[in-house]
């Protein structure tokens, strides 16, 4: 088990205060203070054929043009093809603006910070190349409860009832590095938060380092988080209600929690043999269709008009909801417009099936709904199969049929239909069973 060549490393991303913040439409203010910091971290699997490089990043999300810049400069100071590099975002929204979106219409897009991060992460990557050594890798999937609930069903479901677990030991059986992957927004904080914060999963590491030694190194990954939250209703958020749960003392009972469920799960993790294999495919998902942009941009007007500054009642919240809702509805009917696509547009993305030993991974570009990656490990091959969200791109939300009947902040702010979904159930099945038949 130790033909593998692994390596890992992290790198400080924190941006400097006065920054902006992304992730909240009703966010007021800039950031005043750095609680935890935020860092990129490569992990490099090399099985003496082929090496795929996984990034963690502590930020909302990347663009596809962002990441094909970093994934190009680490194949060239690397080796690693740019076909084998994922950059997945944590999703914090209480990191920088790294990408303007229907949620941060506007936003100054900092080019300083953007290269320094680009600087960052191919450094992360050059290093954690370097530190390649015969390793063994141990994975599972570690059952969770009580942090994610679904945030648009009564009963709070479905959700991913796992953490994927990426245990890295050394050839004498010591842990080097342990991943985890887990489907949840990382929103315990709310747009009253002005600090700087990987939120819950820096808890989560931060015990697991406790528990395992400091010199173990910790990283997360987001999955297919797109409707589940730890409890809060994103319609209000959005619109700037704060639960009074949401806290930093709640990040740390969560965080800590899931923690407690990767340490449970560890004995059960199996090792995998050296083995790397990676498919990629280019898609082409549906747009949804919009009224022509004067039409928009008109209900968007007669939206905000109907604001009243000081009221925050049932009725204006309503009416605050349906603002947002305009609001967004016009910025991706700009979008549609600009686009130079043939008629039906489609929105083309990119996303693997990535296998390592036999656990597999599907790389998700945006913020896929749970009951379209649970479709996808219902149809897979491999007992094993975990979703690596925000990955290369963000295309929004991509709501599943169900959820599309209720409507809503999410279904409203994505830019594709339910179909969309079906298409990448479909895509990542038939890639997970060409890796199965590959073997």
């Amino acid at each position: 088990m130790a033909d593998w060549r692994i390596g890992f490393a992290r790198q400080r991303i924190t941006p400097p205060l006065g920054c902006e913040m992304a992730g909240f439409d009703a966010r007021m203010g800039v950031a005043n203070a750095v609680h935890d910091d935020l860092h990129a971290h490569a992990l490099i699997f090399d099985d003496g054929g082929t090496q795929a490089a996984l990034i963690s990043i502590d930020v909302i999300a990347v663009s596809a043009e962002f990441s094909l810049a970093v994934r190009r400069d680490i194949e060239s100071s690397t080796g690693i093809p740019a076909g084998n590099v994922f950059l997945a975002a944590t999703h914090t929204h209480c990191g920088p603006v790294t990408i303007n979106g229907f949620f941060n219409q506007g936003q100054f897009l900092d080019p300083a910070y953007l290269l320094s991060l680009h600087e960052h992460v191919v450094s992360a990557v050059v290093r954690a190349s370097e530190s390649r050594k015969p390793r063994v890798l141990k994975t599972g999937m570690a059952p969770v409860e009580g942090i994610a609930v679904n945030r648009r069903t009564p009963d709070g479901l479905p959700v991913d009832p796992y953490a994927g677990v990426l245990a890295i030991e050394e050839t004498d059986g010591t842990i080097a590095a342990i991943a985890v992957i887990y489907a949840c927004h990382t929103t315990v904080l709310g747009p009253n938060t002005l600090s700087l914060t990987q939120d819950f999963p820096f808890y989560t590491l931060a015990k697991l380092k406790s528990e395992l030694g400091d010199d173990v190194e910790t990283l997360y990954f987001n999955g297919a988080q797109g409707d589940l939250s730890i409890g809060h209703k994103s319609n209000l958020s959005a619109v700037g209600i704060i639960d009074p749960f949401r806290t930093f003392a709640t990040a740390q009972r969560l965080g800590e929690r899931l923690a407690d469920a990767v340490l449970a799960g560890l004995p059960t993790l199996t090792p995998e043999a050296s083995r790397v294999q990676v498919l990629s495919k280019n898609v082409a998902l549906p747009l949804k269709q919009y009224e022509p942009l004067a039409v928009m941009t008109a209900a968007r007007e007669k939206a905000g008009r109907a604001i009243v500054a000081d009221r925050m009642d049932a009725e204006m919240l309503a009416i605050r909801q349906q603002s947002l809702y305009a609001r967004i509805e016009e910025y991706h009917a700009r979008l549609y417009e600009e686009s130079e696509a043939p008629e039906p547009k489609t929105l083309t993305v990119e996303f693997a099936a990535v296998l390592l030993g036999e656990t597999a991974f599907i790389t998700l570009p945006g913020e896929i709904f749970i009951r379209v990656a649970l479709a996808i490990r219902a149809a897979s091959p491999f007992a094993k199969t975990l979703f690596l969200g925000l990955t290369n791109n963000y295309i929004g939300y991509l709501p599943d049929h169900e959820a599309t009947r209720d409507s809503g902040y999410e279904v409203v702010a994505s830019r594709v239909p339910a179909i969309a979904g079906d298409i990448l159930q479909s895509e990542a099945a038939s890639m997970l069973h060409a890796l199965k038949e590959a073997l």
